[in-house]
Order: structure tokens, then sequence, then C-alpha cells
């Protein structure tokens, strides 16, 4: 069974979303765990099942890779760019409906320090993932480049995410497949030599 689809992560997207439009309403210093709790229809002893304090509720739970797509990856067997590519999508196709939801956590996150540093954490959890799997599918990788490419592919992710919470971008994989084919571009530009202007 996919975490998306059990009862506990349903109630921590409905603890999100309502502590999401609370925060965009009322501002976040204005917003408490009892606040939050009544949004969302549970108790406040509750809440504390799901999230410790309210700026990981607005954060909502950890968008992990898929756990089929990030196995069909390592085994893989095709292009690497290609494969990646599948896996992002499978990975993105599940926060199609959340487009408004994540551009209200970039608001809120520019102005709160608490929950900037929360997001950021949450890109490096998926890094380490990514990190993970790209050892699992090249066993044997020189580490600094699993890391480097690992952290492009989250940088790539993570812009077109941002282009299309902005209204940039409308279309969120279609921007981040092509992102992911600048990093293959981008190594192919450290082989060229500067042209003359």
């Amino acid at each position: 069974m996919s975490p998306q689809t059990t009862r506990r992560f349903r109630t921590a997207k409905k603890i999100q979303f309502a502590a999401v439009e609370l925060a965009v309403r009322d501002g976040l210093s204005n917003v408490t765990t009892e606040a939050i709790a009544k949004e969302a229809g549970i108790s406040t002893r509750s809440f504390f099942n799901y999230y410790a304090y309210k700026e990981a509720a607005l954060m909502g739970p950890p968008p992990d890779y898929p756990s089929d797509a990030s196995e069909i990856f390592v085994q893989g067997t095709g292009k690497l760019i290609d494969d990646l590519s599948r896996l992002i999508e499978a990975h993105l196709k599940r926060f199609l409906e959340e487009r408004e939801i994540f551009a209200h956590i970039l608001e809120l996150s520019d102005s709160d320090p608490k929950l900037n540093a929360l997001r950021n954490s949450a890109m490096l959890a998926r890094r380490a993932q990514m990190r993970g799997l790209l050892h699992r599918r090249a066993p044997g990788s020189d580490p600094r480049i699993i890391e480097i490419l690992a952290a492009a592919v989250i940088a790539a992710t993570n812009a077109a995410a941002k282009d299309w919470a902005s209204g940039e971008r409308m279309d969120l994989i279609a921007s981040a497949k092509e992102n992911l084919v600048l990093i293959e571009q981008a190594g192919l530009l450290l082989e060229t030599s500067p042209t003359a202007a």
C-alpha cells in the first residue's frame, strides 16, 4: 500500500492544509497548534501525534520518493538521465493538485526563519535519498560524483517547483524534465573552450 493512500497520510495532509490556510489568513505568528487542530477537525492531542509544532504541520508529511518508482530506477538499465526523468515524474505527479499550497509555503518560509530552515532541511533529506538511490543504481561510482549529481537533481526539481508555484511555468513535470536535461548540458559545457567575444 502506498503511504499516500493511508488514513494517517490523509489526516497529515488535512492538518497541513488547515495550517497553511490559517497562516495565510491570520499570519503565521498568530496561528496556534490548537487553532490548527480545530480547523482540521481533530483534537490538539491528535495534532501532536502527527507534528511536533505548527511549522512542521505547514511543511506536511515528508515527500519521499515513491518506493515502487525508486526500485524501478535502481534496477534500471537505460540511460541514467532518462530513468531519472521517469523517477522525478512519478515523484512530482503526486503534488500536481497542490500548487497553491506550495506557493503559500514558499511565501511563508521567505518571512519565517524556522519554516525556511525546515524547508531547507527537507531538501537536504531528499538530496540524501537521491544520493542513496544513485549509489544503489551505480555501486562503486566515485562518491563525489554521486553527491554532485544528487545536489544537481534536487536543484533542478526545486527550481522547477518554484517556477511552477509562481506561475512562471504551468507544467511542473515538463519544467523538471527540462531542468534535468540542463544537468547533462552543464556537463558538456565544461568540455568546451571559451569562445572569443
